[in-house]
C-alpha cells in the first residue's frame, strides 16, 4: 500500500545507517550500474535486508492498526467460553509492540526480522 511505502521511506530517512546498508545490498545484487538492470521477481528474492526493513517499518507503523472478526464457533480461552457470533478485535498495533517479543518495541531495528530472530517468534507475533 501507499502508506506502507511512505512509512518505509520515513524510517529510511530517519536512519541513514539502515539506508546505507540497504543501498549496499542493492549495489551488491544489481551491480554499480543498477539503474539499467531489469528487476524481476526472482531478482527481488535476493534482497533479504530490504524485506527486513519493510517488515520492521510495517511492524512499527502498521497501515491497519486492528482487524475485526466474528466467531463462527464457540471457543474456550483461558477457561472462559466465548460464544459464536461474538465480535472480536485483533489489535495489530498492540501485538507488534509486545516487549516480550520485541525488546525496545518503539525502536526501529530491521534485524528483528533476520532469519535467526524470526525463528524465536510465534506465528501470530507479526501480522
Amino acid at each position: 500500500t501507499t502508506s506502507g511505502i511512505a512509512f518505509t521511506f520515513y524510517q529510511l530517512a530517519k536512519h541513514p545507517d539502515v539506508q546505507e546498508k540497504l543501498y549496499q545490498e542493492i549495489v551488491d545484487v544489481l551491480g554499480a550500474d543498477h539503474r539499467t538492470i531489469e528487476l524481476t521477481y526472482s531478482t527481488l528474492q535476493n534482497f533479504p535486508y530490504l524485506d527486513m526493513v519493510v517488515k520492521e517499518s510495517l511492524r512499527l507503523l502498521p497501515p491497519v492498526s486492528f482487524i475485526g472478526r466474528r466467531l463462527v464457533d464457540d471457543i474456550e480461552m483461558n477457561g472462559i467460553t466465548v460464544p459464536a457470533g461474538t465480535d472480536i478485535t485483533i489489535p495489530i498495533y498492540v501485538i507488534h509492540r509486545n516487549p516480550d517479543v520485541y525488546p525496545e518495541p518503539e525502536r526501529f531495528d530491521p534485524e528483528r526480522f533476520s532469519e535467526q530472530s524470526t525463528q524465536r517468534r510465534g506465528p501470530y507475533d507479526y501480522i
